[in-house]
């Protein structure tokens, strides 16, 4: 988040050696590298990481090398401003500087984080994790210093580029929601309440966690997980043959039991324990929640904004609250009525199958899975039978590369760091020079970090600072494979959307077209624009000739029985949307309004959902998106993508010439990374403004 939670504001003083650590509980060992071997980060070899001579101590310690460098840098440009400001040119002198640390620290920090998350051995927790804040504390250090944010406020920027403003506009806007704007009695003030916040957010998601971990239910009978895919059996199972049990089930991935459990009276309880985290005895969250709530008024304030929510506008796209409210508005009056007419249909179809009694929220997710089995004759296990990794692969390839004019093609000699991941070159179609990098490591397995959603980690960003190198970034996927069975690995609908939307990300960090780090790929990109073209991506699985492209039956190449996915990505949409709005103007409300949780839930959840607020319900309490975990007033930003990437995918759909469609996508989406505002960015693809009329339509097809 924007907003600093230290304790206090790091010490500025001019340091007395080159290196200085600043309040670290540890030390830092430098690797025994000549000072001119520095020049190049050791991590690298030929512009690609150097696999073979990477250990996880040589990672360590290059990343604390140049966090600290980074930090020296800082301190550096401070005194400049300090001893002769009126000699500065803040492109030259402040900017470029940063930029030649903060790049080294970003290559390293990229691939340690990359290393982290695929490969335990190689790079352990232990060692990531010890140097994993400290980095993320010195990155931010530019955005606390008092003379580097005054330089940025004095000087004038009418006559730099659109980038170059991007750039002034970023220091700023942190700046300001770091407190450097305020006096000094007041920066004491900022400080205080900060400390507050953080001791009360530590304690909320300490309370979330070891509430969370109070429920488990073993489970003995086979017969109950005999319709539960394999990959869901391991993660319950706690013997070493997840298919002959006993099964263990926690909170954690609840969702997914949701959808194949039988037993409707365990459905029940594991939901009802999930909306009852953190309200119970001495982990109950109420108290920490509204302390948080309040501190945040008070920290807006002291900022001059009448909300915590006003203040959180300042990095989104939408730009006011208003604005959001409007749109979210627009939106339910569309679902509200359709998601009646679908819980009465799932009902009907429920009772037809042998239930007893009216569906709950609880019961939702079982009966939907079976719906879509019968209504679309789609059965997630057996359809992926139809989409072969490499055959998903292939086709995405193909689609990209006629939709940008680009060419993929494997890297082969590209040493990576295990044989599932492959490194792929991009090319601008008809010429042999890559321009950028992209490696795929799709498949869980042992050593590998077990992750819910996928990760695309910038290695190598585009930046002027970084010379003519490639740049490179890796996605990484948790795709559950078959133990012992001889087939190829096969995606889920899920595990295919999946890839495509990481693909859309990865684009968007090695063809961004500009000069600074500060606005390369989705650095500085307003947070409710972030997942633009990871859902354009995700859009084009509507498409049937995009689904026929990417699917064939692994045996016989026999295409997919159902090509029109749109139904089956977007069931229940009225259901869906309501609860995903619900969420997202329950993250505002609790940061608008002073009324005290429990009234804000019981207010508005009729407003949402056809089903009766549950008596033991508290989810307020475990919502640790918005309330400890960096999302605060941005919740509603997903769907604010969606909505986007829905109105931008429209010229897609409706273009016959996807060429065209795509060389306006690549230069803007693609290219002008957070060198150019989201608003602008869309004018300049679709030539006005956005509507979340396409949206509705693409939900409701039925009322249009």
């Amino acid at each position: 988040m924007v907003i600093s939670i230290l304790a206090r504001r790091l010490s500025l003083n001019r340091p007395q050696r080159l290196f200085q650590q600043i309040r670290t509980g540890y030390i830092v060992l430098l690797p025994e590298i000549s000072p001119e071997q520095w020049d190049h980060n050791p991590l690298y070899k030929n512009g690609v990481p150097d696999i073979e001579n990477t250990t996880s101590e040589k990672c360590v310690a290059t990343l604390g090398k140049y966090l600290l460098d980074f930090e020296h840098c800082v301190r550096q440009v401070e005194n400049k401003i300090s001893e002769k400001p009126d000699e500065l040119e803040l492109f030259d002198d402040i900017v470029d500087p940063l930029e030649d640390r903060g790049t080294k620290l970003e290559t390293t920090w990229g691939l340690v984080k990359a290393l982290y998350l695929v490969d335990k051995k190689k790079m352990p927790s232990q060692n990531y994790l010890s140097l994993h804040e400290r980095a993320r504390r010195a990155r931010t250090l530019k955005y606390h210093s008092k003379h580097i944010y005054n330089f940025f406020k004095n000087y004038d920027v009418s006559k730099l580029i659109e980038e170059e403003q991007r750039v002034v506009s970023k220091f700023l806007t942190e700046g300001k929601l770091n407190g450097l704007s305020l006096d000094d009695n007041k920066r004491e003030i900022f400080a205080e309440i900060s400390k507050n916040i953080a001791f009360e957010v530590s304690k909320f998601n300490g309370n979330v966690q070891l509430s969370a971990e109070r429920y488990s239910h073993i489970i003995t009978d086979p017969i109950l997980v005999k319709e539960f895919p394999e990959d869901l059996l391991r993660s319950m199972s706690i013997s070493n043959d997840p298919y002959t049990g006993p099964w263990k089930l926690t909170l954690r991935g609840l969702d997914r039991f949701l959808q194949y459990c039988p037993d409707r009276n365990l459905r029940w309880s594991s939901w009802s324990a999930s909306r009852q985290v953190a309200s119970l005895d001495s982990l109950n969250n109420s108290l920490p929640l509204e302390k948080i709530r309040a501190l945040r008024r008070d920290l807006a304030k002291l900022l001059g904004y009448n909300t915590f929510a006003d203040m959180c506008m300042e990095t989104k796209m939408a730009g006011s609250v208003e604005n959001i409210q409007k749109t979210l508005e627009q939106v339910l009056e569309a679902a509200k009525p359709h998601q009646e007419k679908e819980l009465n249909s799932l009902q009907a179809f429920a009772e037809a199958k042998g239930f007893n009694g009216t569906l709950e929220l609880w019961d939702v997710p079982y009966w939907e899975r079976k719906q879509i089995i019968a209504e679309y004759n789609w059965d997630d296990q057996k359809m992926k039978e139809f989409f072969p990794y490499e055959k998903v692969l292939n086709g995405l390839f193909k689609i990209v590369s006629e939709f940008l004019n680009i060419r993929i093609e494997e890297a082969k000699g590209i040493k990576t760091w295990h044989p599932d991941c492959k490194a792929y070159n991009i090319f601008d179609s008809g010429d042999n020079k890559s321009i950028a990098i992209i490696y795929i490591d799709p498949f869980q397995r042992g050593n590998k970090l077990l992750t819910d959603v996928g990760q695309v980690i910038s290695l190598w960003p585009v930046a002027r600072a970084l010379g003519s190198s490639l740049p490179l970034a890796s996605i990484i996927l948790n795709i559950p494979i078959s133990l012992g069975k001889k087939e190829p690995p096969l995606l889920t609908l899920h595990d295919v959307n999946m890839l495509f939307s990481k693909f859309g990300e990865a684009l968007q960090q090695v063809l961004s077209a500009v000069n600074y780090l500060e606005v390369s790929g989705l650095n500085n990109v307003e947070w409710d624009a972030v997942h633009i073209v990871s859902n354009f991506m995700s859009y084009l699985l509507t498409d049937p000739n995009v689904v026929q492209e990417i699917s064939g039956h692994y045996k016989t190449n026999e295409a997919v029985p159902v090509t029109n996915l749109a139904p089956i990505l977007c069931h229940m949409p009225g259901f869906h949307l309501c609860k995903e709005i619900y969420f997202a103007n329950l993250d505002l409300n609790l940061h608008l309004q002073d009324k005290f949780w429990l009234r804000i839930m019981k207010e508005m959840w009729p407003e949402y959902f056809c089903f009766d607020l549950d008596k033991s319900d508290a989810h307020p309490l475990s919502f640790t998106s918005s309330i400890s975990q960096g999302m605060s007033c941005a919740i509603y930003s997903k769907l604010w993508s969606k909505i986007l990437a829905a109105d931008a995918f429209s010229s897609y759909k409706s273009d016959t010439d996807k060429s065209n469609v795509g060389a306006r996508f690549r230069d803007t989406f693609l290219s002008f990374g957070g060198g150019c505002h989201p608003s602008e960015v869309f004018r300049r693809f679709q030539g006005r403004d956005p509507t979340p009329e396409t949206f509705i339509a693409l939900n409701f097809p039925e009322s249009t």
